[in-house]
């Protein structure tokens, strides 16, 4: 994984039709689809405030496994993460849960120049696992959205959004994409 500079990660998406969300602030990145009818959002929490959300729950502790293997099936990797807030919240609120990891020690070094930015991380498909590891501890110890992150896929338009304390949703800007995530996801839900 390494670091990519946010503008140029930023016009990579714009093909995709990646926006800033009304809800981004100064301190909060926020990326969306742009809203249009083939936009399909599926809440796997339950919490998801957009009214057209389609509820797909799937259990906080099954979420990582059923978006590494949506991942995987989909072959959307290279992926750009960004985080929610600066990258010093998210690497606060998980460095000790994942101090064991030895892929994360790799990252949380390299990380230290990107403390106080929102540069995302170019993940390629030898780095999911860890990709994996770090949903997987936002969503089980994540305790304010400023600690949550944004997987953007570059080659479709779907970006998997993770704000804790409890919103994780998928976006996704094709319906026949959208069909296939929900194909992908169901053997996790609820």
């Amino acid at each position: 994984m390494d670091f990519v500079g946010f503008d140029e990660a930023w016009k990579s998406l714009a093909p995709l039709k990646v926006v800033r969300l009304d809800s981004s602030t100064e301190e909060a990145f926020r990326p969306g689809l742009e809203d249009s009818d083939d936009l399909v959002i599926f809440d796997l929490c339950g919490t998801t405030p957009d009214a057209d959300a389609i509820p797909l729950e799937i259990p906080r502790e099954r979420a990582a496994d059923a978006l590494e293997a949506l991942v995987h099936k989909l072959h959307l990797a290279p992926l750009l993460l960004f985080p929610i807030g600066k990258w010093r919240n998210v690497i606060d609120s998980i460095s000790f849960e994942l101090a064991g990891n030895e892929n994360w020690q790799e990252m949380d070094s390299a990380s230290i120049v990107a403390l106080n930015s929102q540069d995302p991380m170019m993940c390629e498909p030898q780095d999911l696992h860890l990709v994996h590891d770090i949903l997987a501890t936002i969503l089980r110890v994540g305790e304010n959205p400023l600690q949550g992150v944004t997987l953007a896929a570059l080659g479709k338009p779907l970006l998997i959004c993770a704000e804790p304390p409890d919103r994780l949703r998928i976006e996704l800007g094709r319906e026949s994409l959208a069909a296939e995530v929900r194909e992908l996801l169901e053997p996790f839900a609820v």
